[in-house]
């Protein structure tokens, strides 16, 4: 009998793990961590715009590693460790990257100015969050819907602190995430 009950516990742990890898809102520090990396980096250009692309050329590289050492490290805490998941998540955000960097080279080149491009950096970006949102972990889609809103305001408004606004804003969606993710990981 000690044999059968073992077997039941060993399934049910499988079957937990499962269930663990299938909601997966993500890991909270990194919702966190890229609050404070946008809402200084969005920041910065109105602020002091000298310090922006340093910033995000750090920022943008270091959170990107640091990112990944969160999600390995949250699978392994969750017991749930899917090398697929993690090439798809790693696929998704790398490519991301890659379409958010050439509107900022064009930027950085001269070939774009700076109000032409913005609202296509944060169209990318926005998509980039929102289909995470839609594929890997839902709490992503409300600051992937903030930055497209932020991308359309800009085609249309010039406003004073719309970029402070706007990483305000993600900011806050990301935090909002953070928690679900706290809160689905406790349960």
């Amino acid at each position: 009998m000690s044999d059968l009950n073992h077997l039941k516990d060993d399934l049910q742990f499988v079957r937990d793990a499962v269930n663990r890898g299938r909601d997966d809102r993500g890991t909270a520090p990194s919702y966190f961590l890229w609050a404070a990396i946008i809402g200084i980096g969005f920041a910065l250009p109105e602020f002091a715009p000298r310090l922006a692309w340093p910033f995000w050329l750090v920022a943008g590289i270091g959170g990107g590693l640091a990112s990944i050492w969160l999600g390995i490290r949250h699978g392994r805490l969750r017991g749930v460790q899917d090398p697929a998941i993690g090439r798809r998540h790693g696929a998704h955000w790398l490519l991301s990257g890659v379409a958010i960097a050439v509107p900022m080279a064009a930027i950085g080149l001269g070939k774009l100015p700076m109000a032409a491009a913005a609202p296509m950096v944060l169209a990318v970006t926005g998509l980039g969050y929102a289909l995470a949102g839609v594929h890997l972990h839902p709490p992503l889609r409300w600051a992937g819907v903030v930055l497209l809103l932020a991308a359309m305001a800009l085609l249309f408004f010039n406003g004073p602190h719309l970029w402070t606004a706007t990483g305000i804003a993600v900011a806050v969606a990301l935090v909002v995430g953070g928690i679900s993710a706290l809160r689905s990981s406790a349960e």
